[in-house]
């Protein structure tokens, strides 16, 4: 991660300045999420689309099957 400076109003800053760890980092996950929709050439479905692939290719690598994700999606009925 690289740190960045934006002007911001008086109070704003205060209000950040004077928040517990865990809600800055709570803003700070909005704020790059925000940041990188803003700046992103690809649309929220194609970085949706490409994030689902991974996590479905990293399910495989590891061994989940579909048999067991049909199971996980069947225990609440």
């Amino acid at each position: 991660m690289k740190t960045i400076s934006i002007q911001v109003p008086p109070a704003l800053a205060s209000a950040f300045e004077q928040a517990d760890p865990d809600r800055k980092r709570k803003v700070e996950i909005y704020i790059n999420a925000f940041l990188n929709d803003f700046f992103s050439n690809q649309s929220a479905n194609e970085r949706l689309f490409k994030t689902m692939r991974k996590a479905s290719a990293e399910a495989k690598s590891k061994g989940f099957s579909q048999e067991e994700l049909d199971k996980l999606l069947n225990e609440g009925e």
